[in-house]
């Protein structure tokens, strides 16, 4: 089979050809001038159409392009006839040349007749075009037939003449076909490639385009063989009657597009070969490029694998390991971290132990200064220390004695002076409290050296090295020359009365500095501020109290601290001691359980005369934790102090001495009993409930016995449901010699509550009140349990108590529901049964 396409009188005979002649004639035929429309900037970078053929159901070839998109957006023109109804119809070609790619399918057909489209140029060199109806006669080579509604000829004419004078402009554009796919036609307006040669050569007809396209496209679809026949009879006629003239016309035509074929088809064969081989350059070139790639990645990995590795290259736990490698002791220091690994051991034998000791300190002598600062080999240095030989002890002293004050400036060596102090001979504690003088005022300001002095001071510093280190906060002359028989800044005064001023302007100098300090917690630190506030005039004081009154929470947990505070409060403005109880604001439960805070409060207690806002920021914050302070040794102190404050029942002489220092502050308006009043009164309604909450508790605790009694006495409000609690407990069956449940009979703190409330009786008779424990607990307790009672010594007592009350209906009562039980009490051999028989015979 043979595959032909004519354009003109050219006849194009292969694949080449075919996609060739589409890229390149257009601009040919433009004379290069202008580009072809919707087609790629650069043909060049374009690629051949890969081009597949097909045979039609006629026995015409049909192609179709695979690849590329060659063809996009260019139209070339198709065949439209007119129905019977009067529509346009579009009929398919049976030569066409249809491109496909991924997405659309392309066809391509002969192009128009130039009587289909009426052309109109513009002056920009565009053209516009107005679709004609085109009408179709039968015959094999049949031509389109105008319709009296058409232009005349004369009308084709000129514009003939409108497209010689400009430059054609060629559109291809993209219809879309009623089965899907693309048929790529030529707009009207633009003219034909045979055009292009009549305008070349200057020939007004084109006898030879419109064989071409007869022949191309065959018989139409629904024309009659006869009808074919006609039609060619009638062209034969026709060219018979062609002049002699016309035919040499016609001769030159051919040869001209013969000529013009072949050139085309030259020119279309050095592109495809331009473009191919280009593509294999560009395709070399990649190639060679990605080798070139591998190789140098091949080449970096050796050089990698050869060359030193960057720091910040490295992970972090490489980077760490090299710059340990860059200590100078190395080695030495792997080694002796191995030996302490096993030296911390708890269950490692004594010979062992020596063994490895002996091992480590011949490592280590010489470079323990090296080895002593740093986080890990610190470690060894302190384990060897004290797990050493007093010898070995002795060495390590030795090389570090000159370097003490700057051993306990640094972090990890601070430790090795705490083990000397733990560790080390009197002899060499000694020392260290000795390197310290001249240096107290600058360790103390420093956060890591104050810990380790602080330590010393508290722990092993003995009272004529305690007062040592205290003389430089006196001044640079006691920091020098130390007085051995001096102790207290109290005896330098008395020496020394001319250089009072001197002293404390000089201790105000070096305590300023600490207010703002983490070393403030320090007891070295609040001993200083201590005699400060102790000497100090009270203008000195009120100065004092101002930078310190935000941080006197930080001192009350040491006793010369507490103390600090109670100056603080008891000298201070209303505005300082404001600002003072706020700073304790979620502090108050801890200062109430502390040992030295508990007298924090206390004056607290004594010395504010705002009693509503103690109320507020103090009381309240205890009362929210009134069990937790109530069961704690300093806190119920704390709550005896606000029922019975100073009362030498509950509080030790001393205490009470030190709580009268603040009696004659200037500050506190207020009369003491006033005070008092108000703060119980605030206290006494939640304390009453607390007895009826936690009776059993309460009753049954030693320490809280004396708690229940004052509340119960001294506590505004009615007592009345805190007695019926603890009665009820008391009415409880009671079994003598039971050793289960203990009742509050024989209960050794249970039955002295009962006897101190049945005492405290006739106090609250001779005042009037209404309401007695005794009467309630009579009318509580039945007669049977009553009779119980006086099975047991305890019971006993009990009862006799309240026939000792001189109350003759109690005692009447009582002698009534025990009459049945005097013979047995006759029976009995503890004393309290021939005390209560003796009492219940009397008259």
């Amino acid at each position: 089979m043979r595959l032909s396409v004519h354009v003109g009188n050219a006849s194009l005979n292969t694949m080449e050809e075919i996609s060739s002649i589409a890229v390149v004639s257009p601009s040919i035929l433009e004379g290069k001038k202008k580009k072809l429309k919707g087609t790629p900037k650069s043909i060049k970078k374009q690629k051949a159409p890969d081009v597949e053929v097909r045979e039609t159901p006629e026995g015409d070839i049909t192609r179709k392009k695979s690849k590329g998109n060659l063809f996009k957006n260019t139209n070339f023109p198709t065949d439209n006839t007119v129905t019977k109804s009067g529509k346009k119809k579009q009929t398919k070609s049976p030569d066409t040349v249809s491109v496909k790619n991924n997405k659309q399918k392309l066809k391509v057909t002969p192009e128009k007749r130039k009587s289909d489209t009426s052309y109109d140029g513009d002056d920009d060199g565009s053209t516009k075009s107005t679709p004609k109806r085109v009408k179709f006669t039968p015959g094999k080579h049949s031509t389109p037939q105008e319709t009296p509604n058409d232009v005349t000829k004369s009308t084709q004419k000129s514009v003939k003449q409108k497209r010689t004078k400009k430059k054609a402009n060629v559109s291809l554009k993209s219809d879309k076909t009623g089965d899907g796919s693309s048929t790529v036609s030529e707009p009207s307006g633009v003219n034909t490639w045979a055009e292009a040669l009549e305008r070349a050569q200057n020939q007004e007809t084109d006898v030879s385009w419109e064989q071409a396209v007869a022949k191309a496209r065959g018989k139409p679809d629904g024309v009659g063989e006869g009808e074919a026949e006609k039609v060619g009879a009638g062209k034969s006629n026709s060219r018979e009657n062609v002049s002699e003239k016309g035919q040499k016309k016609v001769e030159f035509e051919k040869k001209s597009k013969k000529e013009f074929g072949s050139k085309v088809m030259k020119l279309a064969g050095k592109t495809l070969k331009t473009l191919t081989g280009k593509a294999a350059k560009e395709k070399e070139n990649k190639n060679s490029n990605k080798r070139k790639r591998e190789s140098d990645a091949a080449g970096k990995k050796e050089d990698d694998k050869t060359k030193k590795p960057k720091l910040e290259e490295m992970s972090k736990k490489d980077r760490k390991k090299v710059r340990k490698m860059q200590r100078t002791n190395f080695e030495v220091i792997q080694q002796t971290k191995k030996i302490w690994e096993s030296l911390r051991r708890h269950d490692l034998k004594a010979e062992e132990k020596t063994k490895l000791c002996q091992e480590l300190m011949n490592m280590v002598r010489g470079k323990v200064k090296e080895l002593v600062f740093a986080h890990d080999t610190a470690r060894v240095i302190q384990c060897l220390m004290k797990n050493g030989s007093q010898e070995q002890r002795t060495e390590l002293f030795e090389e570090l004695k000159d370097d003490l004050v700057e051993l306990c400036k640094t972090k990890y060596s601070s430790f090795f002076v705490k083990k000397v102090l733990k560790y080390g001979t009197k002899a060499q504690k000694n020392a260290v409290f000795k390197a310290f003088h001249g240096n107290v005022r600058k360790i103390v300001r420093h956060t890591v050296a104050a810990a380790v002095l602080e330590y010393g001071y508290n722990e092993y510093a003995t009272a004529a090295q305690r007062s040592a280190l205290m003389e430089e906060f006196y001044g640079p002359s006691f920091a020098l020359f130390k007085s051995p028989n001096v102790t207290t800044l109290e005896q330098i005064l008395k020496e020394q009365p001319t250089r009072r001023d001197m002293i404390l302007s000089n201790m105000k100098e070096a305590i300023t500095p600490l207010v703002d300090k983490t070393v403030l917690s320090h007891t070295i630190v609040h001993r200083a501020f201590f005699e400060y506030f102790t000497y100090a005039s009270n203008k000195a004081r009120m100065d004092m109290i101002e930078l310190l009154r935000e941080n006197i929470v930080h001192m009350v947990h040491t006793r010369d601290g507490s103390r600090v505070a109670m100056y603080c409060i008891w000298y201070g403005t209303a505005k300082d001691r404001k600002v003072i109880i706020k700073s304790f604001k979620g502090h108050v439960v801890k200062l109430c359980k502390e040992e030295y805070g508990h007298m924090v409060m206390l004056a607290l207690f004594d010395a504010v005369d705002d009693t509503k806002l103690m109320e507020k920021a103090v009381l309240q914050e205890m009362l929210k934790s009134l069990y937790e302070v109530c069961f704690d040794q300093y806190g119920l102190k704390v709550l005896l102090y606000l029922l019975s404050p100073r009362d030498q029942v509950y509080f030790h002489p001393d205490v009470i001495k030190v709580l009268e220092l603040g009696d004659a502050n200037p500050n506190s308006k207020k009369d003491a009993a006033v005070r008092r009043k108000e703060l119980l009164s605030a206290v006494s309604s939640p304390l009453l409930q607390f007895i009826v909450d936690h009776t059993k508790e309460l009753v049954m605790s030693n320490s809280r016995l004396l708690l229940i009694l004052d509340i119960l006495t001294h506590a505004e409000g009615d007592p009345t449901a805190a007695m019926e609690a603890i009665c009820k407990i008391a009415a409880e069956p009671f079994v003598s010699g039971s050793l289960e449940n203990f009742h509050i009979i024989e209960h050794p703190a249970g039955h002295m509550t009962l006897k101190k409330l049945i005492k405290n009786d006739a106090e609250r008779m001779k005042q009037n009140e209404k309401v007695l424990f005794t009467d309630i607990l009579l009318r509580t307790v039945s007669e049977s349990s009553l009779k119980s009672w006086a099975a047991c010594n305890r019971g006993c007592f009990i009862l006799i108590t309240i026939l000792e009350l001189n109350n003759e209906k109690m005692s009447a009562e009582v002698k009534k529901r025990l009459t049945s039980v005097k013979k047995s009490l006759g029976k009995m051999e503890f004393k309290g049964a021939q005390i209560l028989q003796s009492k219940l015979n009397e008259a």
